[in-house]
């Protein structure tokens, strides 16, 4: 391993925190960092009582917090509030910084949202195959498929085809994102493969699932034409 990549470090999170991100998105990065420093210091409580490994937690991220007891707090509130088995996600802290320190447009926000809900419907997959629905599901911190309806205002102000492509575009050239679709239901994504890996995964599922299809249909030909002989007079 890099030294570089050695020293990336990821705020783990439920995907309902993503929820009001394009209203308040400092106010939810704020709460990411006290939900993932809390929960790390749960699991490290060797390094003293809770505010100690709270404090041990915050140097490992690298995050200074302005008051501690405060954050912990809400650190724990949400912990409780969240439970277990919810969709987790990872955000790099350097990249969540750029996010909540610096001017970001609304574009670039959705962009951060779509790379979050992918990285959050792979989990540690290669690659899967999803549909929009699934996707801007989890952009809006849902942890199941929504119809568009169902989705806040926010986001369905974008759920469609064209700022769907617009932003799978961008998370290609410029996130490191790989996807297809050609022939597809849904499309396929990828962060650890290449598009050429990728493309083959695909076609290679596509195939068999034609040629599971041809074995079925030849099978249901087949009784059809049985049933039609015991009407026939021979």
């Amino acid at each position: 391993m890099s030294k570089k990549s050695s020293q990336i470090r990821y705020l783990n999170f439920p995907i309902q925190m993503l929820g009001g991100f394009l209203l308040d998105s400092k106010g939810v990065l704020g709460d990411i960092m006290n939900y993932s420093v809390y929960a790390h210091s749960v699991e490290n409580l060797e390094f003293g009582n809770e505010e100690e490994a709270f404090v041990s937690s915050a140097k490992y991220f690298r995050i200074s917090f302005g008051n501690v007891k405060t954050s912990i707090k809400n650190g724990e509130a949400l912990y409780d509030s969240l439970g277990d088995g919810s969709p987790m996600v990872g955000i790099d802290v350097n990249m969540l910084f750029d996010y909540y320190k610096n001017h970001k447009s609304i574009f670039q926000k959705r962009c951060l949202l779509g790379y979050l809900a992918i990285r959050s419907i792979l989990m540690d997959k290669a690659y899967c195959k999803t549909t929009n629905d699934n996707w801007f599901s989890r952009m809006d911190g849902k942890t199941s498929k929504m119809p568009k309806e169902k989705l806040s205002k926010e986001i369905q102000d974008f759920h469609n085809e064209y700022q769907a492509k617009k932003i799978k575009t961008e998370l290609s050239l410029n996130w490191n994102l790989k996807t297809y679709s050609k022939y597809t239901r849904g499309f396929y994504v990828s962060f650890k493969l290449d598009l050429d890996d990728l493309v083959f995964n695909a076609e290679k599922k596509r195939k068999s699932y034609q040629a599971k299809k041809l074995k079925n249909d030849t099978e249901m030909a087949r009784l059809k034409a049985l049933e039609r002989l015991k009407n026939i007079d021979f």
